[in-house]
Order: C-alpha cells, then sequence, then structure tokens
C-alpha cells in the first residue's frame, strides 16, 4: 500500500490543509485555526455573524471529470455566495471533506484550489473533517455585519424596485456544454468559478429592501423574497440580462448563477448605478414589488407566463 494511502488523519490535515489562508488569520480575528480539537475566535460585541453551510456532491453538484482543484473553489465560492446576500463581511470557513481514498496528487490540486478562494477572498481555513467515502465537499462560512444590517429576504416592499447583477443563465449554458464535451479548458468560468458577489453586498448594505443569491433559479429564489416578504413581483423576461436573445423560462430559472437578486425602493436608483459603475458589476432592473403576493413572469408580448420550478434539492 502506499504513502499515500496509509497517511492518518492528522497528518493528512497538517499535509495539506494546516497552513491555508494563514496570511489573513489575525485580521479576522482568529486566534486558533486548523490542527487543534476546534478553532478559537475573537468575538466583536458590536456585530452580528452570518453563518452558512453548503454540501456539494459529486454528479450532483458538480461533474465527476472537473479537476479537484476547480471542486475545491466552485464548493467554497458558493458556499460564500449566502454571506454576499447578507451583506456579510466574510472572516474564516470550514471544510468537511469526504473522499474515497487519500490520492497524493488529488488532494495536492484540491489543496490548491483552496489557496486561490483563500487569496481572492482573503479569509482562512480554520478547521474541518475529513472521512472516507463518495466524494462530498461541505463547506461552512461565517462573516460579520453591525448590527442590525443584514440583509434579509423579508425587507421587500409595495413599488420596490427588483435588480439583479450580472448575466443570468451562462453557468446553465456552460454545464450542457461540459456534458458534451467533457472538456474544461476554457469558457467555463461562470460554471466553474463563480464569483461571489462580496463587494456588491456590502454596497448594498443600508440600499437594498432586501436580498438573495440566485442559486436554485432567479425566479425561484425570488419567490422566496415575495414569501418571507409577504408580497408579490411582476417580472419582465425582456428586461433579464442573459448572453443569448433566446430568453427561455429553462435559462434563466436553472440556477448556479450566484448573482444577487435585490429590492430597493426607486429613490435609491441612482445609488444602485452608482454603485453598479463604481464596481464595474452590472446591475440590471428587471420588475416591480406587488401586493398581489404572486409572483408574475411577463412575456414579451406582455402575457403572463406558466411558471415552473428551479433546481430542486430533492
Amino acid at each position: 500500500m502506499s504513502k499515500e494511502n496509509t497517511l492518518d488523519e492528522h497528518l493528512l490535515i497538517q499535509k495539506y490543509f494546516s497552513d491555508i489562508g494563514s496570511a489573513y488569520l489575525a485580521e479576522r480575528n482568529v486566534e486558533l485555526s486548523v490542527g487543534d480539537d476546534a478553532a478559537v475566535l475573537n468575538l466583536n460585541p458590536d456585530t452580528q455573524y452570518i453563518n452558512s453551510i453548503d454540501t456539494s456532491i459529486e454528479d450532483i453538484h458538480f461533474l465527476s471529470f472537473i479537476s479537484p482543484r476547480d471542486i475545491a473553489y466552485r464548493s467554497c465560492a458558493i458556499a460564500l455566495s449566502d454571506l454576499a446576500a447578507c451583506g456579510a463581511n466574510p472572516s474564516w470557513y470550514s471544510i468537511a471533506l469526504t473522499f474515497p481514498k487519500a490520492d497524493h496528487l488529488w488532494l495536492e490540486d484540491f489543496s490548491s484550489g483552496l489557496n486561490d478562494f483563500s487569496d481572492e477572498y482573503k479569509i482562512p481555513l480554520v478547521g474541518g473533517d475529513t472521512t472516507k467515502g463518495k466524494l462530498s465537499v461541505t463547506v461552512q462560512v461565517m462573516g460579520e455585519v453591525k448590527k442590525g444590517k443584514a440583509l434579509l429576504r423579508s425587507g421587500a416592499k409595495e413599488n420596490d424596485l427588483i435588480y439583479v447583477s450580472g448575466v443570468i443563465g451562462d453557468a446553465f449554458l456552460q454545464l450542457k456544454e461540459l456534458k458534451k464535451s467533457q472538456n474544461q479548458d476554457t469558457g467555463f468560468d461562470a460554471y466553474l468559478n463563480p464569483k461571489a458577489q462580496i463587494e456588491l453586498g456590502l454596497e448594498l448594505v443600508d440600499i437594498a429592501s432586501s436580498a438573495i443569491d440566485i442559486s436554485d433559479g432567479l425566479i425561484q429564489d425570488l419567490n422566496l423574497v415575495c414569501k418571507s416578504s409577504d408580497v408579490g413581483a411582476d417580472v419582465h423576461l425582456s428586461m433579464i440580462p442573459t448572453s443569448v436573445e433566446n430568453k427561455t423560462l429553462e435559462l434563466i430559472n436553472s440556477g448556479d448563477d450566484y448573482q444577487i437578486c435585490f429590492t430597493a425602493s426607486e429613490d435609491k436608483s441612482a445609488k444602485v448605478n452608482n454603485i453598479s459603475a463604481r464596481l464595474g458589476v452590472p446591475i440590471t432592473e428587471i420588475g416591480k414589488i406587488t401586493n398581489t403576493r404572486e409572483l408574475t413572469l411577463i412575456d414579451h408580448e406582455g402575457n403572463k407566463m406558466d411558471l415552473e420550478s428551479g433546481y430542486s434539492h430533492f
């Protein structure tokens, strides 16, 4: 049996995970990270802590043939996207990794993906767990907001404008191409390397009345905002930003976009436009909040479209 297959958990963690993001420990108030029974964190009494956790499973949330580096980065970024939608500043993350065998080259590449993620968002890996089994990655992320400033799904009000960042549907299109070609060399960043919109989320504090990240599909996720806020919405298909002219319900509602959908009062529109220009992030108005308690998608001819569910977890 090879040395890689006989590594115990402690040595495996020390070799591949112990130093990831260590340059950011002090600025994120982490006193002790990977290597002990638990992480030690210094808490600030003037802030609230935003916690989220996501699990990615092989052949369900990512394709089996994509690189370990992309699996690591993607799994972390989609977890962090929840913090972006809350307007939180990321503090740290932890990982529970289940994998079939201790393969040296696979773990090296996976570790590189974690380093890419830590360096991009300047947050440390503070702990986690490893076990043997079918490949899955569970990522817990923690962030901070000033007390009472978290962006929630429940604040949308009648006549608020509905906005979405970025472009919708590119990850869906790229996933279809990846399944056909099984070649991930170029042109698949929207699916393989999604970007958590952290800077945008921070800028939207005190401007957005509600927000959600688009993980399961634009219409499905916006409907969660409507339900939480006890409102409805009119959304115009023609206004939704896509990279192709043929805008279909499947295109806009298949998920994996990890953009932010948010609402804001009409008097905030100039500030929203300034944020878009300052960050270089496209922000598009796509509709308006109503008092109907029903989400309506309106086609190019002004007709109400039949809606289907987006991504289903079960």
